[in-house]
Protein backbone atom coordinates (compact mmCIF):
# COMPACT_ATOMS: atom_id res chain seq x y z
CA UNK A 1 0.00 0.00 0.00
CA UNK A 2 1.37 3.41 -0.93
CA UNK A 3 2.07 6.07 1.67
CA UNK A 4 -0.16 9.09 1.90
CA UNK A 5 1.33 12.48 1.03
CA UNK A 6 1.47 13.33 4.75
CA UNK A 7 3.25 10.09 5.59
CA UNK A 8 5.77 10.64 2.79
CA UNK A 9 6.50 14.21 3.90
CA UNK A 10 6.90 13.12 7.51
CA UNK A 11 9.25 10.28 6.59
CA UNK A 12 11.36 12.49 4.33
CA UNK A 13 11.59 15.26 6.94
CA UNK A 14 12.73 12.68 9.50
CA UNK A 15 15.39 11.28 7.17
CA UNK A 16 16.67 14.74 6.25
CA UNK A 17 16.74 15.84 9.88
CA UNK A 18 18.64 12.73 10.97
CA UNK A 19 21.17 13.00 8.14
CA UNK A 20 21.91 16.73 7.98
CA UNK A 21 20.24 18.25 11.06
CA UNK A 22 17.28 20.59 11.34
CA UNK A 23 19.07 23.75 10.22
CA UNK A 24 20.44 22.20 7.02
CA UNK A 25 17.09 20.50 6.38
CA UNK A 26 15.35 23.88 6.53
CA UNK A 27 18.01 25.36 4.27
CA UNK A 28 17.47 22.55 1.75
CA UNK A 29 13.70 23.09 1.77
CA UNK A 30 14.20 26.83 1.22
CA UNK A 31 16.53 26.09 -1.71
CA UNK A 32 13.89 23.86 -3.31
CA UNK A 33 11.22 26.50 -2.82
CA UNK A 34 13.42 29.32 -4.10
CA UNK A 35 14.86 27.61 -7.17
CA UNK A 36 12.93 26.73 -10.27
CA UNK A 37 13.43 23.01 -9.81
CA UNK A 38 11.95 20.62 -12.34
CA UNK A 39 12.06 17.14 -10.84
CA UNK A 40 11.10 15.52 -14.15
CA UNK A 41 14.04 17.12 -15.97
CA UNK A 42 16.37 16.31 -13.05
CA UNK A 43 15.41 12.63 -13.26
CA UNK A 44 16.34 12.57 -16.95
CA UNK A 45 19.95 13.35 -16.02
CA UNK A 46 20.36 9.77 -14.75
CA UNK A 47 22.57 10.95 -11.89
CA UNK A 48 22.44 7.58 -10.18
CA UNK A 49 22.60 5.37 -13.25
CA UNK A 50 24.46 2.17 -12.42
CA UNK A 51 24.34 2.86 -8.68
CA UNK A 52 22.82 0.53 -6.13
CA UNK A 53 21.50 1.34 -2.69
CA UNK A 54 24.62 -0.31 -1.25
CA UNK A 55 27.00 1.69 -3.44
CA UNK A 56 25.24 4.94 -2.53
CA UNK A 57 25.37 4.03 1.18
CA UNK A 58 29.10 3.34 0.82
CA UNK A 59 29.58 6.77 -0.77
CA UNK A 60 27.60 8.43 2.03
CA UNK A 61 29.70 6.68 4.68
CA UNK A 62 32.91 7.70 2.92
CA UNK A 63 31.71 11.31 2.71
CA UNK A 64 30.79 11.31 6.40
CA UNK A 65 34.21 9.95 7.37
CA UNK A 66 35.90 12.65 5.31
CA UNK A 67 33.76 15.32 6.97
CA UNK A 68 33.76 13.91 10.51
CA UNK A 69 34.96 17.24 11.93
CA UNK A 70 31.83 18.96 10.63
CA UNK A 71 29.30 19.44 13.43
CA UNK A 72 26.23 19.04 11.18
CA UNK A 73 26.99 15.67 9.59
CA UNK A 74 25.94 12.82 11.90
CA UNK A 75 27.79 9.52 11.68
CA UNK A 76 25.83 6.56 10.35
CA UNK A 77 25.06 3.86 12.89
Amino acid sequence: MAMTDSELKSKCFTILSEQVGNVEMERFIMLLNRDTFDYTEWRKLNLFQGETVDSLCDQIEQFQKQHADSDHTPAMA
